[in-house]
């Protein structure tokens, strides 16, 4: 195997191995209550809280000054040799919780981790027309937001379905650094934002199965970003749910640092897997 595919095994691996933890958990806590209590609609307690693992994969473009990096996940980049250090996917953690009464829901959540990825570089003081480097990102990405319930369909006491338009902010904070051979701190700068944002909710509930989809925009001056989720709950007890889902980060941010223009588009995308509780 190339050193590339170890890494992406051995990450899947973690993975997978975080899944098995989770199925266990339900096996011990299964029988904690009778089959309706279990339902979603059969709840009384108004704060829900969890700490998912994310596993992203990392794409995106970096322009600074006169340098040019890309990635579009090829085999040339991903299967590069020349680089000293494993690229690919690290664990991100992911902290929520969030409270709802009545038709009012309110949800703050942190994005937080690195992760790395080989990007092309094209050189402009070489003859070389391109090289393959590492570019790895370090972000904290905080959120806060309000929303409120503008329309429900219940059936029976076993489904239900809401739409939730919200609104909130979110903070921004990345790290960008890469090397190329010998030449160290290619890039190295911290740009960070604020933004306003709006954005939907949609929970649709069966019994003990729920999905969550959520989705939002933020924008400030010139920067923006896009946060797309989708989670597959399941409910094992009044007190404890699992979860599987994926989540898609889209970054733009464009301004000066050091008196040299960065332009750069950061893509974040992968599954996650987590254990919920309510209280």
């Amino acid at each position: 195997f190339k050193s590339s595919d170890m890494m992406k095994t051995t990450n899947y691996i973690k993975f997978l191995s975080t899944i098995f933890i989770i199925i266990q958990t339900s096996i011990n806590v299964y029988a904690q209550n009778t089959s309706d209590e279990k339902y979603y609609i059969n709840n009384n307690r108004h704060w829900f809280a969890e700490i998912p693992i994310w596993i992203p994969g990392f794409r995106g473009q970096i322009s600074y000054g006169e340098i040019e990096l890309s990635s579009s996940g090829n085999d040339e980049e991903g299967g590069s040799e020349r680089l000293e250090n494993d690229t690919g996917i690290e664990f991100y953690f992911v902290g929520r919780i969030a409270a709802k009464y009545n038709k009012i829901w309110i949800q703050a959540d942190a994005f937080s981790g690195a992760v790395s990825s080989s990007f092309s570089y094209t050189s402009l003081i070489s003859n070389t027309e391109k090289e393959i480097v590492e570019v790895k990102v370090n972000g904290t990405i905080p959120r806060l937001i309000l929303g409120y319930s503008i329309w429900s369909k219940s059936d029976n006491a076993k489904f239900n379905i809401e739409l939730v338009p919200y609104a909130g902010i979110r903070y921004v904070s990345l790290k960008l650094r890469s090397e190329v051979f010998d030449l160290t701190n290619l890039i190295d700068v911290k740009p960070d934002w604020f933004e306003p944002l709006v954005g939907v909710y949609i929970p649709v509930i069966y019994k003990r199965f729920k999905i969550e989809i959520q989705a939002d925009y933020g924008y400030s001056g010139n920067n923006n970003s896009w946060v797309v989720s989708n989670r597959y709950r399941y409910r094992i007890s009044q007190l404890i749910d699992v979860q599987l889902g994926w989540n898609l980060i889209r970054l733009y941010h464009k301004g000066i640092i050091d008196d040299k223009e960065l332009e750069t588009t950061i893509r974040l995308f992968g599954p996650t897997a987590g254990v919920g509780f309510r209280f």
